[in-house]
């Protein structure tokens, strides 16, 4: 049986510049125009049980659809240009990203023709994973995933820290008495995802997952995936509305916590909450390209060593 929530579980995918999103889909609730990005730079919001809420965008006018009737119309933004935002393909497809112990990880490929370079998306391809310890978290990103990030950093963070008092009346009854802003300054988004976590009260967790491409969605013609003989382990997949897929699901989010009240040169010169702060350690994390590379993941994205096989013994990651 599990010994803590799935959610609690996932944050060892967490690093000290980003919150692993155990939610990644876009709240169906907000307005249509924000489902298509999902989360965004400049969006400010509250984080309740590993997922991101947002209460409004900061970089965004007071026009926009996330803002109505949450912002007043002399709401003071930081606009965006476009050379103001990075992004590029950060994880190729078939990344797979875990926190602990991973044996014997293996993948077979279907009959046809792979869909995308390095993750064979036809059906009947899947990919096997054997665990072996107290607590593991899985994330699979069959279509790979791209980075966004803020470039002028240093100059957003003195903008927020000129506006916290008053986004947080603008926050109002949405946040708990011990809540605090965290503000978005970049993100790793993916058209599709694959989540699974595991845990025992001894011993080591010895569970074997399959990963597995069952069809094709009928109006998109994009792989359909969902976890097979996964026994106690929690698995979640990313959804298919019948649309052409986009990369709107958040799967890791940066950014910062903002104070409620801070000393006057405190807020000038920008000082904020790090993540460090409020995330446990991850211990083990490490990431595998199937096919393609073995990823020792540091702060900048560099890549380990060249691979080719298709089965790996992974030694643990202390």
């Amino acid at each position: 049986m599990p010994t803590k929530p799935s959610n609690e579980i996932y944050r060892a995918l967490s690093s000290k510049t980003q919150i692993a999103h155990y939610t990644p889909d876009p709240n169906q609730n907000l307005p249509a125009e924000y489902q298509v990005t999902g989360v965004s730079i400049g969006d400010v919001g509250t984080w309740n049980e590993g997922s991101f809420e947002v209460i409004f965008n900061g970089c965004w006018s007071a026009n926009h659809p996330i803002n109505n009737n949450v912002v007043p119309d002399d709401f003071t933004n930081f606009p965006l240009g476009t050379r103001d935002v990075s992004k590029r393909s950060f994880y190729a497809p078939g990344s797979i990203i875990a926190s602990a112990k991973v044996t014997k990880m293996s993948l077979t490929a279907g009959a046809s023709s792979l869909v995308t370079p390095t993750f064979p998306a036809t059906l009947g391809s899947t990919v096997t994973f054997n665990l072996q310890s107290k607590e593991c978290a899985i994330l699979v990103l069959p279509e790979g995933a791209t980075r966004e990030r803020l470039l002028p950093l240093e100059k957003f963070r003195k903008h927020v820290a000129k506006q916290a008092q008053e986004w947080y009346a603008l926050a109002g009854d949405r946040l708990a008495p011990k809540d605090h802003l965290f503000v978005v300054t970049g993100c790793d988004k993916a058209a599709s995802w694959g989540i699974a976590t595991a845990s025992t009260t001894s011993g080591g967790v010895s569970a074997s997952l399959r990963f597995t491409v069952v069809g094709v969605a009928g109006a998109s013609l994009s792989p359909q995936y969902e976890w097979q003989d996964f026994g106690s382990a929690t698995v979640r997949t990313s959804r298919d509305r019948g649309l052409p897929r986009t990369e709107n699901q958040s799967i890791f989010i940066r950014g910062f916590f903002v104070p409620k009240k801070a000393p006057l040169l405190a807020l000038t010169l920008g000082r904020f909450r790090a993540l460090w702060d409020v995330i446990p350690r991850a211990r083990g994390r490490m990431s595998l390209v199937i096919g393609s590379t073995i990823e020792n993941p540091t702060d900048d994205g560099e890549n380990g060593m060249t691979v080719s096989t298709t089965e790996w013994d992974i030694p643990a990651c202390d």
